[in-house]
């Protein structure tokens, strides 16, 4: 098997290479192709999960074997450990050692910008502007699979008693409160990538209309005071707007 890997591995790094070389005329226009696109572009801000910090790399097809994704997370390095390592099957927990790309602003809320948060993901995409949204690469970010599928649709906030289920990673889930299962309750992220996620629902609503009720309008705006952008962010969005053909005015504005 050495073999494989030895001819795979080059492969990936110079499509990598290629696409990260070549600004896109337009923007994604889908999900589908903003993953795609935000495989080689995080290659190029640093391969590093968004909420952990996490390194990841490139599976081997050994592993692939094991567990189902492309990326997978160095976990040992950052801290991270994984809440869950077997499924209620029985089965090994693929999401906690592999890399997924999440929203930002959940689909789910990206919705009520279009009016359709009542409607199927299908009859989403139908509506003109949709796929533009969900593929925006402003939204898009690198995170632990496991931490996507336990945050879901959930909105950012603060989580009392601070309780890590993630091992060193500061990431905390609290899934009671009101509405459907997989939006009740809240996500705190550290106090350093706050004011990033902030900018991000900012950004959203202002372009797409995404729906932000005065409460959580308040804590994005306090976020975004005490975690201004740093020279990380502010090139990080240099990157993604050259992808986009735009900019976050949020993080490159006055």
């Amino acid at each position: 098997m050495p073999k494989c890997r030895h001819i795979e591995m080059p492969l990936f790094i110079l499509v990598v290479l290629l696409m990260s070389g070549h600004a896109l005329a337009d923007p994604p226009g889908s999900f589908k192709n903003a993953k795609i696109a935000a495989l080689a572009l995080w290659w190029e801000i640093g391969p590093t999960s968004f909420y952990c910090r996490c390194p990841y790399r490139f599976a081997t097809t050994e592993e692939k074997q094991i567990r189902k994704g492309n990326l997978w997370v160095i976990g040992s390095v950052c801290g991270y450990e994984a809440k869950a390592l077997i499924t209620k099957k029985g089965k090994p927990n693929a999401r906690a050692m592999r890399i997924e790309w999440e929203h930002v602003v959940p689909a789910d809320w990206i919705a009520t910008g279009f009016g359709c948060q009542d409607q199927t993901r299908a009859e989403c995409r139908a509506i003109d502007g949709y796929e533009e949204a969900e593929g925006d690469l402003f939204n898009l970010v690198p995170s632990v699979g496991e931490l996507n599928g336990d945050r879901s649709a959930r909105l950012y906030g603060v989580v009392t008693g601070e309780e890590r289920a993630y091992g060193d990673c500061d990431f905390e889930v609290i899934a009671t409160g009101e509405g459907e299962p997989h939006i009740r309750g809240a996500a705190e992220p550290m106090p350093s990538i706050r004011g990033d996620v902030a900018r991000v629902w900012f950004y959203m609503s202002d372009k797409y209309g995404v729906q932000m009720n005065p409460e959580y309008r308040a804590l994005m705006e306090s976020w975004s005071a005490a975690d201004p952008s740093d020279e990380a962010e502010r090139r990080r969005h240099d990157l993604i707007a050259v992808e986009m053909g735009s900019e976050n005015l949020f993080v490159s504005g006055p």
